[in-house]
C-alpha cells in the first residue's frame, strides 16, 4: 500500500506534525472555529448544487470537529493502541479489529479527525489537483494542459506509461514521502479507472468519473498513512508474504468501501475538484474516527 517502511512515531513531548509541516497547521486547524457549522454541506446552501467556487481563507474542509483544548503534543506511544488493535485484526480477520485500529489512529494517534485533515492535507490538495487536471484536460479550458495533452496524444503511450506521465505532471516529484506516496495513490487510482473500463479515455472522463478518481486516490492515501504508522505490526508478527498481501488487500477494500459511502452523498453536486477533495477527506476521517 504505497510506503514500503513503517514509521515508529515521534517520541514523548514530541508534536503531533513534524516541524517541515507543523509551520501553518496550527492556522488550517483553527481556521474557521467560529462557523464550521456554518459551512454549506451538499444539496444545501451554495446555490443548486451545493458547490461555489468561494474558499474559507485556509481552504479547510467543511464541518471539521471542533479542536478547542486539543493538545499541542501527542501523548507518549501514541500509535501503539491503534498496533496492538491491528495485530488483534491479523490474528483473527474480521473487520472490527479493524476499525477499532482505524478509530485509535486517527483520535490518539493523529490527534482526532480534523487535526488528521489538516496532517494529510496534502492528500486533499494532490488528489484536488488531479481532479482539476483531468476536468480541464476534458475541457480543453487551459491552454498548458490542453498543449501537454495534444504532445502526450502524439506519443502514443501505453496506458501504463500514460498514467504515470499524467501523475508526473501533476504530482512533480518533491523527494517527500507525503508526495511519493500520493503519486502511488493517484497512478493506483488512474489504473482503477483503466480496469473498470479497459478503452476509457483519460482525457475525456465524465465528472463521475473524475469524482472517483479523486475518490480512489484519497482512499488510497488513507491505505498508505495507515501502512506507515501500523506497518510494524505486519514486520513483526511471522506471516508469510502473500498473507501479509491479503491483509493488506483486505483493508485497502474495506477503506475503499468507507470512502465510496461517503463518495455517495457528492454524487449529485456540481464538480469542484478541489473543494470536493477537502470535504471527502475530511467526512472519511471523521468515519474513521467513529
Amino acid at each position: 500500500m504505497g510506503t514500503s517502511t513503517s514509521c515508529a512515531g515521534g517520541k514523548a513531548g514530541s508534536p503531533f506534525d513534524p516541524e517541515w509541516l507543523a509551520g501553518d497547521a496550527n492556522e488550517d486547524i483553527a481556521a474557521g472555529e467560529g462557523d464550521a457549522g456554518d459551512e454549506m454541506q451538499a444539496g444545501e446552501a451554495g446555490g443548486e448544487h451545493g458547490y461555489d467556487d468561494t474558499e474559507d481563507a485556509a481552504g479547510e474542509p467543511a464541518g471539521s470537529d471542533e479542536v478547542t483544548g486539543m493538545p499541542e503534543v501527542a501523548p507518549d506511544r501514541r500509535f501503539a493502541s491503534a498496533r496492538t488493535k491491528m495485530s488483534a485484526y491479523l490474528a483473527s480477520g474480521g473487520r472490527d479489529p479493524l476499525r477499532s485500529a482505524a478509530k485509535s489512529m486517527i483520535n490518539k494517534g493523529m490527534g482526532g479527525p480534523r487535526r488528521a485533515a489538516s496532517t494529510m492535507r496534502r492528500t486533499a490538495q494532490g488528489a484536488g489537483q488531479l481532479g482539476q487536471f483531468l476536468a480541464e484536460a476534458r475541457d480543453g479550458t487551459d491552454t498548458r494542459v490542453r498543449d501537454w495533452v495534444e504532445r502526450v496524444r502524439a506519443a502514443d503511450l501505453s496506458a501504463n506509461d500514460l498514467v504515470l506521465e499524467l501523475v508526473k505532471e501533476v504530482i512533480p516529484d518533491t523527494g517527500s514521502i507525503d508526495d511519493e506516496s500520493l503519486r502511488n495513490a493517484a497512478a493506483e487510482a488512474l489504473g482503477k479507472l483503466y480496469e473498470s473500463d479497459p478503452d476509457i479515455d483519460i482525457f475525456d472522463l465524465t465528472d463521475q468519473q473524475i469524482s472517483d478518481a479523486i475518490g480512489y486516490t484519497i482512499a488510497n492515501d488513507v491505505c498508505n498513512r495507515m501502512d506507515l504508522q501500523l506497518g510494524q505490526t505486519y514486520e513483526r508478527l511471522k506471516h508469510q508474504p502473500q498473507e501479509v498481501q491479503r491483509y493488506r488487500n483486505d483493508v485497502k477494500e474495506w477503506v475503499h468501501e468507507e470512502v465510496r459511502t461517503v463518495m455517495e452523498q457528492y454524487r449529485t453536486v456540481q464538480l469542484n475538484p478541489q473543494r470536493l477533495a477537502r470535504e471527502v477527506l475530511a467526512s472519511a476521517l471523521r468515519v474513521f474516527a467513529e
